[in-house]
């Protein structure tokens, strides 16, 4: 019978394939995980929030210098927790390999009391399993709004790059 050369081919293809790293990723992350800081910025609690950071974590904000670890984290939460504000975020899919794990999704800041949307964009994150549980090592964001900032190259100003 041939079935058996075949199916014990197929099968030292797929631990290859597996040794070296060219598998299918593991997974996906849970949306108890994506929505974790949603949650707890919708319930203002700046502490949580940095909660869901590894020590080293860095948010990449636009317009802003990275902010590095918890303490920076709390005090950037603080700043934009507001009781008016909701934020959303719509993990659009996530890719899980080992003990890392890189998200991409799209957010949404709304002024509850007002009821009108204030910001959109999209955001890219990467996660790490630390003591088992999956924590923000990088959160980069970015708003499809357009920035009020311009930017003029002249040389007649004497400068070489300034906002308006």
């Amino acid at each position: 019978m041939k079935v058996y050369p075949v199916a014990a081919g197929v099968l030292v293809l797929m631990a290859c394939a597996n040794l070296i790293g060219c598998s299918q990723a593991d997974g996906r992350l849970p949306p108890a995980v994506t929505g974790a800081i949603a949650r707890d910025f919708n319930e203002g609690d700046a502490v949580r929030v940095a909660a869901n950071y590894t020590d080293d974590a860095q948010i990449l904000a636009p317009h802003h210098a990275a902010i590095d670890g918890k303490p920076d984290i709390v005090a950037f939460s603080k700043a934009n927790i507001d009781k008016y504000l909701s934020y959303g975020n719509d993990s659009k899919g996530s890719r899980v390999r080992g003990e890392v794990a890189v998200e991409q999704g799209v957010y949404l800041v709304r002024n509850v009391r007002v009821g009108a949307n204030v910001e959109a964009g999209k955001y890219i994150r990467v996660w790490k399993r630390t003591g088992g549980k999956w924590k923000l090592y990088r959160d980069m964001y970015s708003s499809d709004h357009e920035s009020n900032a311009v930017v003029s190259l002249s040389p007649e100003s004497g400068q070489e790059l300034s906002a308006k």
